[in-house]
């Protein structure tokens, strides 16, 4: 971390401590050591790891210079920026409060329970809340997105928001369109640190339009299904049950519908699902509720009878069906 209490309960910021004075962490109230030298920025670490908070944990090298350049840049432009503050209310320390914003930082994975947990703290205060990972991994065009990066997602404005760890540049993927379970098309723009908040404020909500995956993405993800050698491989086994061919199941499915943010399942499958409802005369809702993965984001939890209504609604109309 980098900040601590000293014995006058002032908060501390590391670059600016003594090794020759004793500071406390916030929550845990034990004593912590100042650590700094030639390769690593100046921070605070518990004595032992027992006494470390389970937000704390962990912290790299490149989480630290990040939240301190962060820190720095924002402290330029704007008088109410936080570092480390501690919220007693919930027992958390969020990396930035800058206004009205909590600014997390998130290198490493963590599950969806305690990131969740977390934002939900911060919610609860009347904070909003924006998660920072680092960079995707872009291959052949479309950026390869962890678990991670898909909870940090703002899925209301299908985005996600990233910092470069060598540059410490803070870049926005915008129109975010899943193609895959992890791959997504989207737009890269970097965005000066220093004008980040004047940026969220001024949020425009996203007009995402009805796109289709492409003849050869079709048939890509067709032909994979195939080579898992699997008779009960579903994507197969309703195509078989329906008695479609590959070029019925290009024209008839592969459509990304704005909701399609929501899911993991593939939109050539789901879309599969709700033709054999049709065919089966049974509720196309019940049949997707068993069969599709939805995705779980930590700034809001998805109504999934709410995101299935709405597809099926949805594409049953684009078929007119």
């Amino acid at each position: 971390m980098l900040t601590a209490y000293n014995e006058q309960l002032e908060q501390v910021f590391a670059p600016h401590a003594s090794k020759q004075e004793q500071y406390f962490c916030p929550i845990c109230k034990a004593a912590v050591i100042l650590k700094q030298g030639a390769t690593k920025s100046a921070h605070f670490a518990h004595q032992s790891n027992l006494h470390s908070t389970r937000q704390m944990q962990g912290e790299s090298e490149q989480h630290h210079r990040c939240k301190s350049h962060l820190y720095l840049q924002l402290k330029k432009s704007h008088a109410d920026v936080r570092l480390e503050p501690y919220l007693k209310a919930i027992n958390q320390i969020p990396d930035l409060i800058v206004g009205h914003w909590a600014l997390e930082i998130q290198l490493s994975m963590i599950s969806y329970e305690l990131m969740r947990q977390r934002t939900i703290g911060l919610t609860q205060l009347g904070y909003r809340v924006l998660w920072f990972t680092a960079l995707p991994k872009i291959k052949q065009g479309r950026f390869i997105l962890t678990q991670l990066h898909q909870q940090a997602i703002l899925p209301e404005s299908y985005s996600l928001f990233c910092i470069n760890t060598k540059t410490d540049s803070i870049y926005r993927i915008s129109q975010l369109v899943p193609l895959t379970a992890t791959q997504f098309y989207g737009e890269m723009t970097m965005i000066p640190v220093a004008q980040l908040c004047q940026y969220l404020s001024h949020q425009a909500p996203e007009e995402m339009v009805v796109r289709k995956l492409s003849t050869a993405t079709i048939l890509s993800y067709i032909r994979q299904c195939r080579q898992k050698n699997n008779v009960r491989e579903p994507t197969i086994s309703l195509m078989y049950q329906l008695q479609l061919t590959d070029e019925q199941v290009i024209k008839l499915t592969g459509f990304l519908f704005p909701e399609q943010i929501y899911i993991r399942t593939h939109p050539v499958l789901w879309q599969l699902w709700i033709l054999k409802s049709i065919q089966s005369q049974v509720p196309s809702h019940a049949l997707l509720a068993k069969n599709i993965k939805l995705r779980q984001f930590a700034v809001i939890e998805v109504d999934s009878s709410k995101i299935i209504n709405s597809i099926i609604a949805r594409y049953i109309k684009f078929l007119n069906l």
